[in-house]
Formats: C-alpha cells, sequence, structure tokens
C-alpha cells in the first residue's frame, strides 16, 4: 500500500513538471506572442540659448535657463561666442540647425545682417530673440528691455549725477561694443532724448570697442587724455562699467568725471557701493533666461505667446544697493 502511495505521488509531481516545461517550450516557440513593451518616455524637447559675448551678464540668464530646464523638463544648451563676432554666431547657427535642436533663442548681434540666416533657422523651428531684438526676422517672440525707456533712464541718472555735482556744462562720452545691435542703438536714442537735450552738453561720438575689454578700457584713457572738460562717461554695456571704474580710479585728474552704467556686473556693484560709479541701469538677465526656453516650450505645446516679454528694469544708485545685491545673489545660486 506505501509502495502505491508514493508511485502515485511520483506520477502526480511527474505530471506537474512536464506540464510546466510543456509551457515553458509553448511560450519560446517561433511566432508565440512576446510580453507587451512598457512604452519609451518621450524624449525631452532640446533648445538652443545663444548669447552675443561671454560677458558675466549671460552667467545670471544661464541660472535662469537651468531652472526652466528643471522646471519645464526641457534640455537646453547654452552657446556663447568669446567675442561679439556675426561669423561666430553664425557658426553656432550653423550647428545648431543640424543637431536635431527643437528651438532656439538667440541674441542676435547684427539683426540686418542675420535676418536671413534667422528666417532659415525659423523655418525648422521656432526662434525667440532675446536681449536684442531682430524685429525684421521670423522670430516668433522677442523677450528683453525697452532699451529706449533703459537708454532714457540712463539719461535722467546722469542729469542727477551732474546736478549731484553741480555741473552745468561739459563733455559726455559714451563706450559700447557695438552700435548696429538693436539694444545699443535703442539705449543711445534713449539718452539722446534725455540727456542730449540738456543746455550746455555736448555729447561726443560714440567709442567703440567690439566687446573687447582691453580696448574698452584703453577708450576710457583715451577719452580722459584727450577731452580736459569731459565731465561724464556712460558705458551701454555691461562690461563697460568695470572698464570706467577702473580706468578713472586710475586716472590723475583732479576732477574726475561721473559715471553711468548699464548691468549688474560685481565689479560695476562695488564701484557703485564706493561712490565711484553713480548709477547702473539693471535688466533681469534671469528672466531673459527663463522666459526665452518656457516661450519656446509653450509654441512646441501648440500655445500662444506673447510676442514681447518685457522683465523690466531699475536704477541702481547706493541708497537701493543693498536690497538689490542681495536678491542678486538669491538668484545666483
Amino acid at each position: 500500500m506505501a509502495t502505491k502511495i508514493a508511485r502515485n505521488s511520483f506520477m502526480t509531481m511527474l505530471a506537474v513538471l512536464l506540464a510546466a516545461g510543456w509551457a515553458g517550450c509553448k511560450k519560446s516557440e517561433p511566432g508565440a506572442a512576446a510580453p507587451a513593451a512598457e512604452p519609451a518616455a518621450a524624449k525631452p524637447l532640446k533648445f538652443a540659448f545663444v548669447t552675443n559675448n561671454s560677458s558675466d551678464f549671460w552667467n545670471i540668464a544661464e541660472k535662469g535657463v537651468r531652472k526652466a530646464e528643471k522646471e519645464l523638463g526641457v534640455q537646453a544648451v547654452v552657446f556663447r561666442p568669446l567675442k561679439t563676432e556675426v561669423a561666430e554666431q553664425q557658426r553656432f547657427i550653423e550647428d545648431i540647425l543640424v543637431q536635431n535642436f527643437d528651438g532656439m533663442a538667440i541674441c542676435a548681434i547684427n539683426p540686418d545682417a542675420m535676418t536671413g540666416l534667422l528666417d532659415k533657422v525659423a523655418a525648422k523651428m521656432p526662434v525667440v530673440v532675446h536681449d536684442s531684438d531682430a524685429p525684421k526676422s521670423q522670430r516668433k517672440a522677442f523677450v528683453g528691455t525697452d532699451n529706449v525707456a533703459a537708454g532714457k533712464l540712463a539719461g535722467q541718472a546722469a542729469i542727477d549725477a551732474l546736478k549731484a555735482a553741480n555741473i552745468s556744462k561739459g563733455k559726455v562720452a559714451m563706450f559700447v561694443g557695438r552700435i548696429d545691435m538693436q539694444n545699443s542703438i535703442d539705449r543711445k536714442r534713449g539718452i539722446d532724448e534725455t540727456l542730449g537735450k540738456q543746455p550746455g552738453i555736448e555729447i561726443l561720438p560714440i567709442f567703440l570697442d567690439g566687446a573687447d575689454r582691453n580696448k574698452a578700457k584703453k577708450n576710457v584713457e583715451d577719452a580722459l587724455a584727450r577731452y580736459p572738460d569731459l565731465v561724464l562717461t556712460i558705458g551701454l554695456w555691461s562690461y563697460n562699467g568695470p572698464s570706467l571704474a577702473g580706468a578713472i580710479r586710475a586716472s590723475s585728474r583732479k576732477v574726475k568725471p561721473a559715471i553711468v552704467a548699464f548691468d549688474e556686473d560685481e565689479e560695476t556693484l562695488k564701484a557703485v557701493e564706493d561712490g565711484l560709479i553713480y548709477a547702473t541701469i539693471v535688466q533681469k538677465p534671469f528672466e531673459f533666461g527663463y522666459q526665452s526656453m518656457k516661450l519656446l516650450k509653450d509654441i512646441k505645446d501648440g500655445k500662444q505667446v506673447p510676442a514681447n516679454v518685457n522683465p523690466g528694469i531699475d536704477t541702481i544708485t547706493k541708497e537701493n544697493l543693498t536690497a538689490f545685491w542681495t536678491k542678486l545673489k538669491e538668484l545666483s545660486k
């Protein structure tokens, strides 16, 4: 009886094993349906953010780009020319065209000369322009300052600086990398419409440096040497503030010209703190980066976007410097 029970148990176990083996063989037979694969994760949109030079100004904008990457789930590549040269920026654009990007945000160095190339990109992907507009191109939107308004703020700051120094006449020198960029054109226009209308004030032909810091500083030194009645200087681009502060601080002139600058370079802010620079007109470069990426994402998602996004501007003097600098350090983390 025990032998019979053992034999039955063995046969039952054998049947189970054979059935399992048969099921396994059936799964591996040719033509058998494979288990359904999980759907692949969607590839993130890939955007290019192109600056006009390598100034520290763009470090803050890049922080905004990186925040947008995390919050919007996109991929961003930042391209920064070493100098403000159209040819270098064009090489970046040609690379972007063949590297499977889904959109491009750019600060066009020479909008008129580059309109054809920008339109070539716009035929393939959405284009957003930031900081300095290219209004004749097929770009979808512009992110940046109203630079005529910014120029007027600089002009008013210059008037205030001269009044504080009890100066009513003399020459004014302006310094910038290029005057064919829209931001330079508009800032100069705003200054001409305010400071330029003051009696006794003569605005000299603009000094150009091609975004070369050494040339920028030499231009200031040349102006100090050439014009004994130079009473005020204005730097239109971010690195011009430090160039002005350095050259004028080192000058042997008994009466040194007042300074009005643009943007929030650390050296500029230190010179405001020291009283060497009377005021600097600041933009919001962090928003340039963030909003450019957001606009491109919204466009790709089929959303309606505004034609212009203006983050705003402020005049920073010694009085409101501390609060501004504290906020800037938080954004830069």
